[in-house]
């Protein structure tokens, strides 16, 4: 209940939120916080826990209603995605200027440590990828390429104009509608019939 107040806060204030703040917006008493806690540095890096966990991305996608049009449950997926990248990124900034949390860096850590969290990483990255396709799966047959090539390539272009946290790709018409809009038409104004066949094929 407090890191789900915090986290929210974080997003808005930053590392300067206090503790005060978040025992109100958890309905409760502030030394209530530190019965969980031992400070606000261990809240902080909870919240980063609790919200760099890909469950809770993946539940937001398979709420994603089925029956839904395709470029509805497109718009849904990109602006899933986005959210949990800008939300991810923002507590992650606030945790890092508060010095709540400071990562160990991958040539300080021992090869069973990066073989952990390497394999962590897939392993977030395969459920993801698995609820995206999911979301595609009812158009199947309609679609160019294999589901699980469309959810590798949404995947790609989203996650890298929101690389960091933010969705700032200096392209005023790439809204959520846009681009998905431009990953179901393509970059072209109109849809030239494919080439006729040469002799042989």
């Amino acid at each position: 209940m407090v890191v789900q107040a915090a986290i929210p806060l974080l997003v808005e204030i930053g590392p300067s939120v206090t503790t005060l703040q978040i025992a109100r917006a958890a309905g409760i008493s502030e030394p209530t916080i530190f019965r969980a806690f031992t400070d606000k540095n261990e809240l902080l890096t909870a919240c980063l826990a609790h919200v760099s966990d890909p469950g809770h991305v993946v539940q937001a996608l398979e709420a994603i209603e089925p029956t839904m049009p395709l470029p509805e449950r497109l718009v849904a997926v990109i602006e899933t995605i986005r959210a949990q990248g800008e939300r991810t990124g923002a507590v992650a900034n606030a945790v890092r200027l508060a010095g709540a949390a400071r990562p160990r860096t991958h040539e300080s850590m021992s090869e069973e440590e990066r073989d952990r969290l390497s394999e962590s990483r897939n392993s977030s990255y395969a459920s993801l990828h698995a609820a995206v396709a999911a979301v595609f799966e009812p158009d199947a047959d309609a679609l160019r390429l294999p589901v699980e090539d469309v959810a590798t390539l949404v995947l790609a272009i989203v996650m890298a104009l929101g690389r960091g946290g933010s969705w700032d790709t200096g392209i005023a018409s790439i809204t959520t509608d846009g681009l998905a809009d431009l990953i179901l038409h393509g970059i072209t104004t109109h849809h030239p019939p494919s080439a006729a066949p040469s002799p042989g094929d």
